[in-house]
């Protein structure tokens, strides 16, 4: 074949890629499931939060607080993700409650730290009395209890911010988004129902740690 023929034959077009969605769409079309997520995960941490109990062991403990410190973070992640704006009362309210739950959550683990080297910690400072030692665990526990009193205090001063942004969110969405929302919450529910007693379950037979 010549060239002149090569130039002759005709090009294909270029196919021009699919367009993309802009971010509002796609927040639009995924705000009921992540809202619908963001909330079960929200609830779930209050209510272990409601049911758990002075006997608990450390270990338990710093199970339930480790599970919550990462519901909070998933939604969080859930929010940013349905927001067409980066920025939200919620978002600030979420994220000081994983804060204060993470600095929860260390204290136990330092707790159980300072418990199960007690004696090695008694050597290194010149046969420090072992008691003496136990008694600064007491104050971890002391702290302990007065983080959670400002976690009780947040969570009552964050379920009607958690309540607002949920209702205008549900305001705007169509009959059908809005099944789709109570499916997803019907859904996450149970899936957070089971992450939790599974998480607990595994803390059982540490109960007399604490």
């Amino acid at each position: 074949m010549t060239n002149e023929a090569r130039q002759s034959e005709p090009k294909p077009e270029a196919v021009a890629p699919p367009p993309r969605l802009h971010r509002a769409a796609l927040v639009e079309v995924n705000v009921a499931v992540y809202t619908a997520r963001r909330n079960a995960a929200h609830d779930k941490v209050v209510d272990m939060l409601g049911r758990r109990s002075k006997s608990d062991g450390k270990q338990r403990r710093r199970a339930l607080f480790a599970l919550c410190n990462d519901l909070l973070k998933e939604a969080i992640q859930c929010t940013r993700r349905s927001l067409v704006q980066g920025d939200a009362p919620v978002l600030h309210y979420l994220g000081i409650l994983r804060d204060t739950m993470a600095a929860t959550q260390a204290l136990v683990s330092h707790e159980i730290t300072l418990v199960k080297e007690r004696e090695m910690f008694a050597k290194i400072l010149d046969n420090y009395p072992v008691t003496h030692l136990q008694t600064a665990d007491n104050v971890f526990s002391e702290s302990e209890m007065s983080i959670l009193g400002s976690v009780d205090e947040l969570l009552k001063f964050g379920q009607p911010i958690i309540q607002q942004d949920t209702e205008e969110r549900l305001a705007k969405l169509d009959d059908t988004d809005r099944k789709r929302y109570q499916t997803a919450a019907r859904e996450y529910q149970a899936y957070y129902a089971k992450r939790a007693s599974m998480a607990m379950a595994s803390t059982e037979e540490t109960r007399d740690d604490g």
